[in-house]
Order: structure tokens, then C-alpha cells, then sequence
């Protein structure tokens, strides 16, 4: 970190970068480089708490002290530690090979601010004006407020007596809410440069490449000179000069920040001008000119003077320009209060900054000044782990809630500043309540809540609008609420950010308002709070309402932003939400009008092109006016309808809301044809407030549409609804039919048809209903003449009146009303006329069907008040009944004219209660929960499938007559056509028997096999006559000839009812084998005449048919493909007890029937041998050597197959071993084909299967068949068949098939591990998810058989093992918890941790398979994370075998590092199962007591990437063991992978040999085990010296049962010493060349064992994804 470039060697930076950050531990990681900086390396790195950046100074000789440097940075640091715009570094860390500074990452700085892209074929002059390319583009005032900040921040380094030396554009960090931090001070940097070299600036300075300078020219120096101007002495280094840069250097450097600032992006000075500068060769009035403000360009000019004393300094400058360029507000108010949100509660329960991982660029500069320089990172943030995130407020959620509490002392300091009066004096109106028809339910104007403050908008004093003229401190506080809102985990937060922004919106620009605050409150409109979403809706709405003028960039804002971003909440599944959208449909629909006006405006005036080289605007492309009108039209409406056909009736009744604007909007025809043709369906709704809300709405719709459409739909309905059971409707009904009346929309038969029905209200016991019928009387009244209401109309209102009014108008009708009736007796005269059947009170009247002249009106009136004269004895009992309840005459004479209406409503009243018991019934069956059959009167039959039917056909009577009916979902075809079917010689033949017996047998198998072929019985009785068939034939099988006998085709492949190649016509009678093979025909002659109806060819099932074909998840059964009317009752083999003809359960039977009892799907392809084929003799000879000693295993490697790109998560081996698949992180599953590896061996694959769009994590192979499984992170789940044609030498692959799809229903869950076997009645895939859960899947319905949930806080399931008798299950997950499942009842058995959980609280689990050789099938090995040793010669167990029958551990694999051979062994002890805990709190309980008590903490462990070096020191890391395949004979083909029963003897001992096992380790090992003799265990692979061999040994306790194995590497003192001593040039390159020679570069993820075409194969796969080809020599 010198000041020279001298001895900083080439061959010391060769190294890659990631080389040196592995140096800082495992919590940081490499992530990218960052600029091409010669004197510091910066990278970015990734963090467990979030993104740091590391800069690294390599040192040029090793050992190199840079003390010095450190004490200075340390001294730093704390100068700096309280200054809020100042952000040092964090750590400094110092090595034997670099070292390190470290801060926290901030996502960009100054110069990616306002940098400017310039097109590399553009003309344009360097110093023209370009806008920057980060949005959105800084204005005048946050230009001036972050100029602001750096003065203070370089005044206040200054004050500390800390200088900079570098500051420039790239060590400026600027937030999102435009905080500025100055970093990267650079004391370690020269003061001075020579003149004549540039070579040192651009190796200090330069960092960019831009040739940008904004070095002070006084640090620069000629050759030979001093560079204050005298002589400097020859032998003088400037390296040990330590001279400080001066406070004028610095106010030089930030004069040229502050001018690129506003000259947007482009540098004041490129090095060769600010040479010319220097010698005054440069007038910079020429590049100020950008710069429109007068005071900002004094300024600069002031900080850039040429002479160091004319510059003032940042004390001075700041003074200067107070009031001038900078606002006072800014010295007063706002950069203390913005510093002051900037810092962390102290009240808060996270002592971190919490929002690191959310969003890198917000951050907070508070860091602990006890950082010192230790070998390993401190961690930079403490988080306290027993907090929940979701449960506690965030960092963000603090700021949000100090703004708004403070937001009335605030808001003063936003108005602008008139210059008269000062900032504490300044004063607002609050507008004026607008006003509304609907105070109370209009959504508009939002009322704001904020403390201390009236919940009105405020409005500028002697303005008529709600917005600022130019943009001023506002701006500032909110970009700090937004950058601080994303980030809010509380609703709460949230809603007060929505209602700072609203006042907030008062304050600033339209511009402003679009550009800043709307893409904010959008992203608000996708929060997971549905009060957030409604808030959002509604602050959105009033801000877009407040916008007067727009930008051309804004002019399509609404129909390319505003709508398509409002369209989720259609669809909301809250129904508040929906319901505010629907009301604030309408506010929407008129502000996206108002801009699309506003844009044709913009048009008007040509303002849509701003500038002669925009390219941004078209006019080719410009709509037109009535064109974008439209396409509003058509977004709103598609929104309109589906709120008006919403299934809340709350959200119906707020699309009615403001109805007269919506017609507006819409016009008369979409009025018409979309929004009453859907109101009218809301008066079948149950709920009477959305009838209600319908004729609340009507009127308004009425007087768009028209009066055609008001007589012919919407009056009818009216009338109807005049007998609503809920009397509110009533009289909406009737307020609706005034309004319509006044408007003068009715024609005057219909107002007298209308009068005619409504004078029987004004008995109504409702007073509400008693006035609307008055209002509606007199507002008719004034639209008849004189003469009718005289003559005609008031004759029968008189009956109505106690006494002669002068004037029909509603005050003088209610004063004059006949008092109404009671309602008692309402109520009991309604209940009788519920039985008007039995009644001729009720019967007997009736209404003329259409009123054609007020005459009719007239004598109708009088009808319905006439007494009835002839009554029933019912008639006179109920009469009795009523008089009881005190009618007297003058009541009866009331309820005569009420008869009409009553009789109307008895008959909805019944209507609506019959349709309610109907919709509780419909409840009961849409229920989920248990029924109860004996209410729905359901009686309960047991029906028992019988066998097959090839085994019920002997029992058939043969002389049956029986005519076959072969449908495939055929269309009926009506025609007859004999001209396919051939004509013997017409003879008259019969038999008594049934010769045919073979043919009926064949086609019982085929209707066995997925075809049904029902029969028909022409001669049976007419009783059980159905459907004519499609085929009927006139003769019978007993009519046919005798022919011989064939040998029976097979029907184990007849047909597939899930074969895909259905885009081919069918053939009529699909008899024999589907591989090519056919089968005898049975053949015979006849002479009778055949005749019979033809069927259609058969026609493919559509999709969303309710037979599925089995291909996809979940699925129903397949089977049978029935024809629409064929009945079972006709079946000449019956399948079960059922005797009915109830089609749908006939369907059901029949598949249950099928999947019972077919064979193997065809779609899976021929059954294949297990086993190895054999092509030629390969068998080996084991030849001893002279010694007499048993040779050892030797690997040899056959070829390396590198397709993958990526991991290989799993490899799987065919059932014959003809192929072999392979899977990857690369999205892929490739086939391998095995034969290749003999004969032209080539590293490509036969099939790379790329189906999966994510990465493929797991994979198996089917049983006894050529197809695999794989899994991927998406959740899907694939069953591919390898279609392979075997006929010839070697087998020719034809293609890969996808057979079968899965998908798991929970998001972000994935298989992590599977396996299938077989049984007698399904194919049963068995796969554990990341979610812990466990399921049993048949292939061949795709249904889940069984499903079981592991306990969550048990760890996610990594591996899983199942035994050779498919009865039981083991998991394994990541924090060392076995469990142990039984499949047979989905019961969980026992769970318990690892030996290896117990010690240390949590290991992983890498792998369990079934121990081969011991435990009779009960003994399990697991693969553990193997912890850190605590001592030299202490092992660390890699492997445990546990027997799951006594939870007990019997044997354990292990490895040490040792340094005499003869290094003693503890004695195992015994171990049982350690507890698990019993709950989720337990979990957590005990993993914080672990991390308090500080146990259980492993070492730092090596990355996988790093080089496999084995360091004998004591810390070294165990290898852990992550792939594992297991076996009876090495060489022999019975793997854990296959089921190995038949090589168990009855005891389930092992009859196969002594067991072996192969291991694939983290350090890239590849290990043979013989687990009968584990001395001649060897590692194949991996070892990096010939001489480097580990011993092999086993240790048993008398005490216990527990045996240990050993893996012993002896430590020699030669390698030790060597180890000491400074690798050489010649050791480098031999161990760089051994480096690449390797078999496997990274950790082997991945075994499997092949024997075809040689034995004792093995593949393996590592994490960069290669493969590896085997073959072992040596094996006994």
C-alpha cells in the first residue's frame, strides 16, 4: 500500500482474486470483480448479513508489513465515526499475502447517478448536453441538496483534521433517497505527481479509465523541481515523504464533482485540460455554460481558482452560498432531520440494520469502532435470533412511523419561500369540503390521518390547485419515505406512508407527482394486507385527481401503466378490496378521460416532439383521439364486467355506487348492451340490498338507455318488484318510479297502468311505502290534464281520503290519508292468502291482463274494491279469524283493496322460502365435511366386483344369443350402408351351440383390457328395450359356422387407453398385439345375409373432457371408453352385484373394475430382465501375485463425460444396464448408452432430456422397465420412457417419450429424493419433498396412495431409504433426524438424531442406504457431516450404522491424521438414539441454548471449490461423505438400487458375499470398502502422492457392541518439514500439473455401479458436472 509502483510483480497478481478472499474465512464469499483499479482490487462479496466490498492490496513480497497503514486507517476511522455523511471502513485485515479493507456494499455511486450514455456513432460534441441514464433524473433541488451534503461531509473531515486526497464522482455513495456518503478516504494515495509521468495518475487516480481528472494542479510537479517550487536534491524517494493534501486541494476536487453534478454526467477536466488549465492555456467559462444557474456556477468557479489562497474554504463556501444557492432550509432544518431518521431506534429489538438482505442500498453508516484487525471477519451486524422477523417492526417501519408523528411540525418547511416572509411564518388554507351527492359512501376526496393535523388537502394560498410550481424540499423527504417504504413489514407503516404521501402530494410538482410518487403507491397496489391494497387504490385515485398539467412521457400513462397494473384487484381475493375498486371504478374512468384530453391537448399544440433529435415520438404511431377513447372504453368495461358479475353481493352493490358517470362514460349502446343487461340479473339475488341498490341505480340508467329500453325491460320488472318480500325494496321501487315520472319518461297509458297498481299502497301498514305511493300519485298528477285528474283519477282516489282535497299534490294525500291497516292483520291476511288454493276469496279474483285506456285503469280500481259477494266456508272461517283480531267492516273494505298485492306477495314469500330449502340442501351437498345420508335420503348399497371375466365366461349359458356393440366415443351415424360388409350366399343356417366359444373369449379380453363391448339381446322382452346400438347384426354367434381352433392372441398389450397416436383414425375392431405382432385370426364362412348400421370414425377426446387420460396429475380412473347411452344392464359378463341402470355409477364400477384388474400399462413399454446382457465375454481372470499377497483393487478410468454444464445431483442405472441416466443443476437428464463405452467411445449422450425448466434434483429408475423419474425445484415430477429397439447387435434408440407428470400443490416444494418398486396392483414411486412430506404415488393413475407429514422442526428430508420387502421408509434430514415410517399404514414408528446430532446438535445427513451384508435387512448406514477434530489423533466419524429395530448404534465409520503408526484408539462406546425435540418451540429452544452455550460449532470448513490439498494440522476438516452405493458382490449387478430379496436365505442373512461399498467424498476421494474384510478396503481415486496410503483397522469394546472402522493417515515428519519450507517453482508446477491430472476436481455428489459391458464398473459424478467411467481390476 506504498506510494510507488516499483517491485509490485506481475507473477503475484496472476493469482485470481477468489484466491485471496478465501483467505477471509467462510462468511464471505467471492462475488465479482468491481472496475479494473491497479493499486486496490475491489470485489464484491457476499455476506451471510448481505454485500460487503473488499479491496485488496496484494502485496509484492510476501511478509510485508503494513502496520503503519493500519494504525493510520484505525486513527480514521473514529475521527470519522460521528460525521452522518462520512462512511469509512468497517475491518481492515492484514495477511502474509495481502490486505484488506472492507465496508458495506452501497448499490451506486455519483458518477452511476448521473452518468450520461453517449451513443458510439453519435456526432454530438463532448461537451453538448446529454440527460443521465438513471431514473428518475435528478432536478434542481436534489442537485443542490446532494452538492449540499458533500460540503458538509469534506467541512466536517476538515474539522477533524482528516483530509481525503481523492475525492471524486466513484467515492461519493448516493441511497435511494439521495443521502450521500463520502468513503474511500485515501491517505495511503501521493500528495504529489511528477508532471511529466502520467503513468503514476492513472495508476492512482484513474481508477475508471475515463482519463477523468480531479486532481488539483498543484499537485502536480515538473522533473527536477520541488513541488512548492524549489529544487529537488537527486537522492531524495518521494515515498517517505509524508506530506498531507491541503484543505484547497480538497475544495478543488469537490469544485469538479460539484460542476460534473450539474453539467449532468460530463467531467470538467480530462487530464491533458487540466494540464492547459494549469498553465492557463484553458478559459473555464466555456465549460460552465451548461450550468444555468448563475449562483452554482460562482460557485464552482470560486472552488476550482487556479491560485490554492484565492480558493475559500468549505466553511467559508458554505456561508457564502446560505440563502444564495443553498435554501435555509436546508442549514435549518433538513439535514438534521434527515440525519436524525438516518439513525437506528435505540428502542428497537434488532440490534442490526435488519433491511441488508431486502435492499443492499439502504444503509447506515453506524458501525463499532472496536473492529480490530483479527485473522477472521467480525460479524458486522448482530441479529437477535430469538425475535421473529415478521413479528418485530423493521429499521424502515421506525423511520415511517418518525415522519408521520412529526409530519405537522414538518410540513411548514415545505412551502415554498415568497422572500418576505420567513419559513416559520408561512401559512396555508385547507381546502373546502367539496361536495357530494353521497357524502358518506363517496371514496373521494381521501380524508388524511395524521396527527395534529385536519384531515382535509391543504391548497396554496392564492392558487385554485393542489400542487407546487416548482419543485423545493418536499422532493427531498419524499424520496426518504419511499426509499424507506419498500422495505415496511407492518400494514400499519404502510398506511401512514400512503397518508404522508397524500400531503406530501399537495407540495410538489405534477411532474413530480407522476414521475416519483405514482410508481411507488402502484407497487403498494401487490401488498400482501388487503387494508394496504384498498389504501393504496384510494391515495392513488386522489393523486391522479390532483394533476392538472402532464408531460408528454406521461401523455399514455393510463392505458399502458395506471389500468394494466389496477387489474389484479378485479380479481382480489379479499372482498374489500373488490368492492373499493368497483366504487372507485368511476373516478378512474373519468381521470383517465381528463388525460387522455390532456394529451389530445398536447397534440394540439405540436408539444409532443420537445426537442429536433427526439426519437422518442412517432407521428406515425399517433392514435387518434376517438381510436384510444375506445380502447379505454373496451379496459374499463372488461373490469366493469367482471365486478358486475362478481359473487359478493357487496361488490355488486358498489358498482352501482355512482352509475350516472359510468353511463356517461360508457355511452348509450355499451349502457345497453353491457350494464343493464347485468343489472337485471340482480334481482334474483337473495340479498334484498342489492335490489335494492338496483332501483336505487335504475333511474340513471334509464335516462341513458331510452324510454324503448325502460317499457320494454326495466318497467315490467319494476311492476314485478312492487311485490318484494322486504318492504325497503318497495319503496325504492316506488321513489324510482317518481323520479322516472318527473323526468317525463313515462308514455300516459303507462302512468295510468302504473296508478292503477299502485293506489293500494296507501292501505300499507309501511309508512315509507304509504309515501312513496302519495309522491308518485302527485308527481303523475302533474303530468295528466286537468280533466283526467278531475274526472278520472281523483272518482277513485276519493275512496282512499278522509275528506276532499283542493290540491292532488303529496302534502295534501298524506294529510287527507284513511289511516292504514294494521299490521296484525297484514300479517294474518298474508298467511291466508299463502293458501289462496283452498279459498275463493283469493281465487276468485282476478287482475285484467293490460290496461289500453284510463277507462280500463278506472274500472279495474273499482274491481279491486269491490267486497267479494260469493264466499266459501274457508272464506268465512278465516273472515271469523280476522274479525277476532279486530277488523271491522272498514278494515275489510282496506283489505279488498289491498287483495292484489297481498295475493302477489303470498305467492313470493313461497317462492323465495321453497328456493332457500333448496340452496341449504345444495349446501349440504358442496360440502367438504362429513354427510349425512339419511337427510338427503339416501339408502346405502354394498355391491362386490366379482373376478375377471375371462374366468366368469365358462359360466355364461352358450346358447345365449348375443350381438356385439364396439364404441369408442363414436358419433350415432343414422345411415345404413351395407356396401362394407360382405355378402355370402344368403342361406338359412342354424346351430344349437356356440362353435365361437375361442373369438368370444378373445373379445371378453380385449373388453377386459380398457374397451368395453357391451352386448345387445335383440329377443329380449320389450321391457328391457333400450337404445338402439350402433351395430346390430341379424344373426347370433349360434348362427355362425364352426371353425377351427387358434392359439389365443395375447391381450397383455391389446390396446392402451393412455396411448397417445389418437390423431390417426381408429381401426373398427383393434384385436391383437400392439407390437407388431398379430395375432390369429379367427376365420369362418357363412351364407346368411348380415345387415347393420355403420359407425363414424372415431373422434378424439377434447380437452376439459371429463375422461382423462391418466398422463397428468391428478387424475380420475381410467379404463373404459363407454359410449353416451350404453346401459350394463345388457353386459353378457357382469362385473359386480349392481342390477341398476344408473349410468354414472355404472361408469364407476367399471373403472374401479378396470384399474383392479389390468395389466401393466402399455405406456411403460416391454418388461426387461434385471441384469447386465452380456454381448461378448468379458469375464476376468484374478491372477495372484508371486508374494502370495492378495492384490489390491485398482481403478481404471475408461472416459469422462462433460456435457453437463453444471452439478450432477443423481445418476441411475437401467434395470439391464443398457443405458444410464444422468441428472444436473443444469436443468437436464441425459441417457448414457453403455454399449459406447466399449466400442466407440464418445463423451455425447443419446438423449439430453431438457423438460424440466429448473433444476433437477432427483432421479430413478422405473422397475423392470426402460423408463426413469426425475425431479425438479419447480416442483414437477416427469416419468420419461427411453423407447430402445434391441432387435439387432447393439440397441438403436429411437426417442424419449414423456409418459407421465406430476406437480406438487404447495409453493416452492420439490422432490428432494425418491424411489419406485412394484407391486401386484400398482407401480409405486415413493419420494420425500422438501417440506417433509412423504408420499406414496401409483404411476399408473397418478393418484397418491398415501401421504405422510414429517414434523417440520425435524430439518428438511435430504435422503431417504427403503427396504428390500417395501414395508417401511427412513428419512433422513439436515439437522441429523432419522425417522423411521411404516408404508403399509402411513404410521410413523420412531424418530431419533444421529450419534453425531447428539455431540453436536446439528448434522447433516448426507445419504442412507440398507446395510447389504448384516442386520438381516434391519442394520441402515448414514452418511453424517463429519465435525471438526478436536485433537491431533481424534477421528471424525464419517459414517454410523444404526439398527433401526433396537434404536441402537452398532458400528461407525471414521477417519484421523496421525503421526506414529502407533497411536492409540479409544474404545467406542456405546450409543443409543438421542431425542428429538417434540415441538417446533422445543427446536428453537434448543438451538438457541446451543448458540449461547457456544457448543456444537464446527470449524471452518474448506469450500468445495478449493484446492484438495491434505494439510496435516491439527484443525483440518473431515471429508464428508456425500454419495454412497452399497452391494452383495462387487461385480454383480444386486445393488441397493434394486430389490435383493431373492439373495436372502430364509434367515434374511445375505447369500451374495461379503458386501461392499463405495463412497464418494467432499475431498474427492472415491473409496471401495469390503465390508467383510475392511483391511483391503482402497481408495480408487483421489489420493495426491503414490506413497500417501491410509491403513485400514477396526475396534470393538468388550463393554459394548459397537465396532469402530478406522481410516488412519500417518503424518510423516518429512512432509511436515517439507510442508514449512517456501513452495519452489518446480514443486509449484508438478503440483499444478498433478492439480489437472486428477480424476475429480470437485466434491462427488454423485455413484453408481454398471456391469455391462465389462464388470466391476463404476460411475461417478462431481458438483462441476463431469462423470467419470470406471473400471475396477483386482476384485476377487
Amino acid at each position: 500500500m506504498g506510494n510507488t509502483q516499483s517491485g509490485y510483480t506481475l507473477t503475484r497478481t496472476a493469482a485470481t482474486l477468489d484466491s485471496f478472499i478465501s483467505e477471509l474465512g467462510p462468511e464471505i464469499v467471492y462475488g465479482e470483480s468491481l472496475g479494473s483499479s491497479r493499486l486496490l482490487k475491489a470485489v464484491r462479496c457476499r455476506h451471510r448479513n448481505g454485500l460487503v466490498v473488499v479491496k485488496i492490496y496484494i502485496k509484492p513480497d510476501l511478509g510485508a508489513s503494513l502496520r503503519k497503514y493500519q494504525r493510520r486507517l484505525k486513527v480514521e476511522r473514529e475521527a470519522l465515526l460521528d460525521i452522518p455523511n462520512v462512511y469509512s471502513y468497517q475491518t481492515f485485515i492484514d495477511s502474509d499475502k495481502a490486505g484488506y479493507l472492507i465496508r458495506q456494499w452501497v448499490a451506486s455511486n455519483l458518477y452511476d447517478r448521473i452518468r450520461s450514455v453517449v451513443p458510439s456513432n453519435s456526432t454530438r460534441a463532448p461537451d453538448s448536453y446529454m440527460p443521465p441514464s438513471t431514473r428518475p433524473f435528478l432536478n434542481s433541488i436534489e442537485k443542490k441538496w446532494i452538492a449540499f451534503q458533500l460540503l458538509n461531509a469534506l467541512r466536517d473531515s476538515r474539522s477533524h483534521k482528516i483530509a481525503h486526497g481523492d475525492v471524486k464522482s466513484q467515492n461519493i455513495l448516493v441511497t435511494s433517497w439521495n443521502w450521500v456518503y463520502l468513503t474511500d478516504f485515501a491517505s495511503h494515495k501521493p500528495t504529489y505527481l511528477p508532471l511529466d509521468d502520467p503513468s503514476d495518475f492513472a495508476f492512482y487516480f484513474d481508477t475508471s479509465g475515463r482519463r477523468s481528472c480531479y486532481v488539483a494542479p498543484e499537485r502536480f510537479f515538473a522533473s527536477g523541481s520541488r513541488p512548492d517550487g524549489a529544487s529537488l536534491p537527486a537522492n531524495t524517494d518521494r515515498e517517505n515523504k509524508d506530506v498531507r493534501v491541503t484543505e484547497a486541494m480538497d475544495i478543488f476536487s469537490a469544485g469538479c464533482v460539484i460542476a460534473e453534478l450539474f453539467r449532468e454526467g460530463a467531467p470538467l477536466f480530462t487530464l491533458s485540460q487540466l494540464f492547459k488549465y494549469r498553465e492557463g492555456e484553458l478559459n473555464i467559462d466555456g465549460l460552465l455554460t451548461l450550468i444555468e444557474d448563475i449562483g452554482v456556477r460562482g460557485l464552482i468557479k470560486d472552488m476550482i481558482a487556479l491560485n490554492p489562497e484565492a480558493r475559500p474554504t468549505f466553511e467559508a463556501v458554505l456561508h457564502n452560498v446560505r440563502g444564495v444557492v443553498f435554501p435555509e432550509v436546508f442549514y435549518s432544518f433538513l439535514h438534521g432531520y434527515v440525519s436524525s431518521i438516518n439513525e437506528l431506534p435505540t428502542t428497537a429489538p434488532l440490534t442490526s440494520f435488519h433491511t441488508l438482505g431486502t435492499s443492499p442500498e439502504i444503509v447506515t453508516p453506524t458501525v463499532s469502532a472496536a473492529s480490530a484487525a483479527t485473522s477472521t471477519v467480525p460479524p458486522m451486524f448482530t441479529v437477535d435470533k430469538n425475535v421473529p422477523e415478521a413479528a418485530v417492526p423493521r429499521d424502515a417501519d421506525h423511520k415511517i412511523e418518525k415522519i408521520w408523528a412529526d409530519y405537522e411540525s414538518l410540513e411548514p418547511y415545505l412551502v415554498e419561500d415568497t422572500g418576505e416572509d420567513t419559513i416559520t411564518d408561512v401559512r396555508v388554507d385547507y381546502a373546502p369540503a367539496e361536495t357530494s351527492g353521497k357524502p358518506f359512501q363517496d371514496v373521494l376526496p381521501v380524508e388524511l390521518c395524521i396527527p395534529n393535523r385536519d384531515s382535509k388537502l391543504l391548497r396554496r394560498k392564492n392558487s385554485r390547485s393542489h400542487g407546487a410550481t416548482e419543485d423545493g424540499p418536499a422532493l427531498i423527504i419524499l424520496a426518504l419515505v419511499c426509499a424507506n417504504v419498500r422495505n415496511c413489514s407492518q400494514p400499519s407503516s404502510k398506511l401512514r406512508a400512503l397518508d404522508i404521501f397524500l400531503a406530501l402530494s399537495v407540495h410538489l410538482t405534477d411532474e413530480a407527482k407522476l414521475d416519483r410518487l405514482v410508481p411507488y403507491i402502484v407497487d403498494l397496489l401487490r401488498d400482501d394486507a388487503a387494508a394496504v391494497r384498498s389504501a393504496a387504490l384510494r391515495t392513488l385515485l386522489q393523486v391522479l385527481s390532483l394533476v392538472n398539467v402532464i408531460t408528454p412521457a406521461n401523455a399514455s400513462i393510463f392505458p399502458e401503466y395506471i389500468i394494466p397494473n389496477i387489474h389484479p384487484l378485479v380479481h382480489d381475493p379479499e372482498v374489500s378490496v373488490r368492492s373499493l375498486y368497483a366504487q372507485c371504478i368511476v373516478p378512474l374512468a373519468d381521470a383517465a378521460v381528463r388525460y387522455l384530453e390532456m394529451s389530445q391537448a398536447l397534440k394540439a399544440h405540436g408539444t409532443f416532439k420537445v426537442a429536433a433529435d427526439a426519437v422518442e415520438y412517432d407521428p406515425r404511431f399517433e392514435v387518434p383521439y376517438d381510436a384510444a377513447l375506445s380502447d379505454l372504453q373496451n379496459a374499463i368495461q372488461e373490469h366493469l364486467i367482471t365486478l358486475l358479475v362478481d359473487s359478493s353481493s357487496v361488490v355488486k352493490r358498489a358498482v352501482l355506487h355512482d352509475v350516472s358517470s359510468m353511463c356517461i362514460f360508457l355511452g348509450r349502446q355499451r349502457t345497453n348492451d353491457i350494464l343493464l343487461s347485468h343489472m337485471i340479473t340482480y334481482l334474483n339475488d337473495r340479498d334484498w340490498l342489492i335490489r335494492y341498490a338496483f332501483f336505487d341505480a335504475i333511474v340513471d340508467v334509464a335516462a341513458c338507455v331510452g324510454g324503448r329500453s325502460l317499457e320494454e325491460y326495466i318497467l315490467p320488472l319494476m311492476i314485478q318488484a312492487l311485490s318484494d318480500v322486504e318492504e325497503s325494496v318497495v319503496a325504492r321501487v316506488l321513489a324510482a318510479l317518481t323520479s322516472l315520472c318527473e323526468l317525463g319518461l313515462f308514455q300516459k297509458m303507462r302512468i295510468w297502468e302504473l296508478m292503477s297498481a299502485n293506489l293500494g299502497f296507501l292501505y300499507h301498514p309501511n309508512s315509507w311505502i304509504r309515501q312513496g305511493a302519495t309522491a308518485f300519485i302527485a308527481s303523475a298528477a302533474k303530468h295528466l290534464p286537468s280533466s283526467d285528474v278531475w274526472g278520472i283519477l281523483y272518482p277513485s282516489l276519493r275512496h282512499f281520503l278522509r275528506s276532499d282535497v283542493r290540491n292532488v299534490d303529496e302534502f295534501s294525500l298524506l294529510t287527507a290519508l284513511k289511516p292504514p291497516l294494521e299490521r296484525q292483520l297484514f300479517d294474518a291476511a298474508l298467511q291466508w292468502a299463502m293458501k289462496a288454493d283452498k279459498t275463493q276469496f283469493w281465487r276468485g279474483y282476478k287482475k285484467s291482463p293490460k290496461v289500453e285506456s284510463p277507462q280500463d285503469s278506472v274500472a279495474m280500481i273499482r274491481k279491486a274494491i269491490t267486497p267479494l259477494r260469493i264466499k266459501t266456508d274457508e272464506d268465512e272461517g278465516q273472515l271469523a279469524k280476522l274479525r277476532q283480531l279486530g277488523m271491522t267492516s272498514t278494515e275489510e273494505a282496506k283489505l279488498v283493496s289491498m287483495r292484489d298485492y297481498i295475493l302477489k306477495l303470498a305467492n313470493a314469500v313461497s317462492s323465495y322460502a321453497l328456493r332457500e330449502k333448496t340452496d341449504e340442501e345444495s349446501e349440504i351437498l358442496k360440502t367438504i365435511a362429513h354427510v349425512e345420508l339419511q337427510k338427503l335420503r339416501v339408502v346405502p348399497q354394498t355391491v362386490f366386483l366379482r373376478t375377471r371375466t375371462t374366468d366368469l365366461m365358462s359360466r355364461i349359458p352358450r346358447s345365449l344369443p348375443t350381438s356385439r356393440n364396439y364404441t369408442l366415443d363414436r358419433p350415432r351415424s343414422p345411415r345404413t350402408d351395407t356396401s362394407h360388409v360382405s355378402r355370402p350366399p344368403s342361406i338359412d343356417h342354424t346351430y344349437s351351440g356356440a362353435p365361437f366359444e375361442d373369438l368370444r373369449r378373445r373379445l371378453t379380453a380385449i373388453n377386459g383390457s380398457g374397451i368395453s363391448l357391451p352386448s345387445s339381446l335383440p329377443h329380449r322382452p320389450s321391457s328391457l328395450s333400450g337404445p338402439t346400438p350402433s351395430l346390430t347384426t341379424g344373426l347370433t354367434l349360434d348362427d355362425l359356422p364352426q371353425v377351427s381352433d387358434r392359439p389365443g392372441s395375447p391381450t397383455d398389450s391389446v390396446l392402451s387407453g393412455l396411448n397417445p397416436p389418437l390423431n390417426r383414425a381408429m381401426p373398427r375392431l383393434h384385436v391383437g398385439s400392439g407390437d407388431g405382432q398379430k395375432a390369429a385370426p379367427a376365420i369362418g364362412s357363412s351364407k346368411a345375409n348380415a345387415t347393420g348400421h355403420l359407425e363414424a370414425t372415431s373422434k378424439m377426446r377434447p380437452e376439459g373432457s371429463p375422461e382423462y387420460s391418466g398422463r397428468t396429475s391428478p387424475v380420475s380412473a381410467t379404463g373404459t371408453v363407454l359410449g353416451p347411452h350404453w346401459r350394463r344392464s345388457s353386459s353378457l359378463a357382469p362385473i359386480s352385484t349392481y342390477d341398476g341402470h344408473e349410468a354414472g355409477i355404472n361408469n364407476l364400477l367399471e373403472h374401479l373394475y378396470l384399474d383392479s384388474n389390468r395389466e401393466y400399462q402399455h405406456d411403460f413399454g416391454p418388461r426387461v430382465h434385471e441384469g447386465p446382457v452380456r454381448r461378448r465375454n468379458t469375464v476376468r481372470q484374478s491372477f495372484t501375485p508371486r508374494d502370495g499377497t492378495a492384490r489390491r483393487p485398482e481403478a481404471a478410468l475408461i472416459t469422462q463425460l462433460s456435457s453437463h454444464t453444471d452439478a450432477v445431483t443423481a445418476l441411475a442405472v437401467s434395470p439391464d444396464h443398457v443405458f444410464f441416466v444422468s441428472s444436473s443443476d443444469d436443468k437436464t437428464v441425459k441417457v448414457w448408452d453403455t454399449a459406447r463405452l466399449e466400442r466407440n467411445v464418445t463423451s455425447k449422450p443419446r438423449f439430453s432430456y431438457a423438460q424440466h425448466h429448473a433444476k433437477v434434483k432427483a432421479v430413478c429408475m422405473l422397475e423392470g422397465v426402460h423408463c426413469f423419474a426425475s425431479a425438479a425445484e419447480d416442483g414437477s415430477l416427469h416419468v420419461v420412457r427411453v423407447h430402445i429397439n434391441q432387435s439387432g447387435a447393439l440397441p438403436r434408440y429411437l426417442k424419449t417419450q414423456t409418459i407421465r407428470e406430476h406437480r406438487m400443490s404447495r409453493p416452492g416444494e420439490y422432490i428432494a429424493c425418491m424411489t419406485h418398486y412394484d407391486s401386484e396392483s400398482a407401480s409405486n414411486l415413493v419420494y420425500a419433498t422438501t417440506q417433509s412430506t412423504i408420499c406414496l404415488l401409483d404411476l399408473r393413475t397418478m393418484r397418491i396412495l398415501l401421504s405422510m407429514e414429517q414434523p417440520s422442526h425435524s430439518g428438511p428430508i435430504m435422503t431417504m431409504c427403503l427396504d428390500r420387502k417395501h414395508t417401511w421408509v427412513i428419512t433422513g434430514t439436515a439437522s441429523g433426524v432419522l425417522t423411521l415410517w411404516d408404508i403399509r399404514f402411513g404410521l410413523m414408528i420412531k424418530t431419533w438424531k444421529t450419534a453425531s446430532a447428539t455431540t453436536s446438535g446439528s448434522s447433516r445427513i448426507y445419504q442412507c442406504v440398507v446395510h447389504p451384508s448384516r442386520g438381516r435387512g434391519r442394520w441402515v448406514i448414514v452418511a453424517v457431516e463429519a465435525a471438526r477434530p478436536p485433537s491431533q489423533g481424534s477421528p471424525s466419524t464419517l459414517l454410523e450404522v444404526w439398527d433401526i429395530e433396537t434404536t441402537r448404534l452398532v458400528e461407525t465409520y471414521g477417519t484421523r491424521n496421525v503421526s506414529k503408526a502407533s497411536a492409540a484408539v479409544d474404545e467406542p462406546q456405546e450409543h443409543s438414539g438421542g431425542t428429538t425435540e417434540p415441538t417446533a418451540a422445543a427446536a428453537i429452544a434448543a438451538l438457541v441454548r446451543l448458540r449461547q452455550q457456544g457448543a456444537g460449532l464446527q470449524g471452518p470448513r474448506r469450500p468445495s471449490t478449493e484446492a484438495p490439498v491434505r494439510e496435516p494440522s491439527f484443525n483440518g476438516s473431515s471429508p464428508d461423505i456425500h454419495a454412497l452405493v452399497v452391494g452383495h458382490e462387487f461385480g454383480g449387478h444386486s445393488t441397493i438400487h434394486r430389490s435383493t430379496g431373492s439373495s436372502l436365505n430364509s434367515e434374511g442373512l445375505s447369500t451374495g458375499g461379503r458386501g461392499f461399498m463405495v463412497s464418494g467424498s467432499e475431498d474427492r476421494k472415491l473409496t471401495l470398502w469390503d465390508l467383510g474384510r475392511v483391511e483391503r478396503t482402497t481408495i480408487l481415486s483421489g489420493v495426491e502422492l503414490e506413497n500417501e496410503k491410509p491403513s485400514y483397522s477396526s475396534t470393538s469394546s468388550s463393554s459394548s457392541s459397537t465396532t469402530n472402522y478406522l481410516e488412519t493417515w500417518l503424518l510423516s515428519a518429512q512432509s511436515s518439514s517439507q510442508q514449512n519450507r517456501p513452495p519452489q517453482r518446480m514443486t509449484l508446477l508438478s503440483n499444478s500439473q498433478q492439480y489437472l491430472l486428477r480424476p475429480h476436481q470437485d466434491t462427488i455428489t454423485a455413484l453408481a455401479c454398471i456391469d455391462s459391458p465389462f464388470r466391476c464398473g463404476i460411475l461417478s459424478g462431481d458438483h462441476s458436472g463431469g462423470i467419470k467411467v470406471w473400471r475396477v481390476d483386482g476384485t476377487d
